[in-house]
């Protein structure tokens, strides 16, 4: 379930949410210090939702969700752990 694809794609989602939230070329104000609940939130709908997908046997959308969940958790982790800015 974890490929290359998957990887590839989280690192494109945490790169976007770090572009959104965190580099200040999008907005000047500054980020929550705490990880936002609603992004692990949405981590976890897209984590079931390749479950969901694999289950059902729609595997070519598998690696999308996958990589999706990975990059929101992984950002939600960094602001957790304090890693982010």
């Amino acid at each position: 379930m974890l490929s290359g694809r998957a990887l590839a794609i989280a690192l494109a989602v945490l790169a976007v949410l770090w572009l959104a939230f965190d580099s200040k070329w999008v907005s000047s104000d500054p980020t929550m210090p705490s990880p936002s609940l609603s992004l692990g939130m949405l981590a976890v709908v897209f984590a079931v939702g390749a479950l969901v997908m694999q289950a059902g046997g729609r595997l070519q959308r598998v690696p999308l969700l996958v990589g999706t969940a990975l990059g929101c958790a992984a950002y939600v982790a960094l602001h957790a752990l304090g890693v982010a800015p």
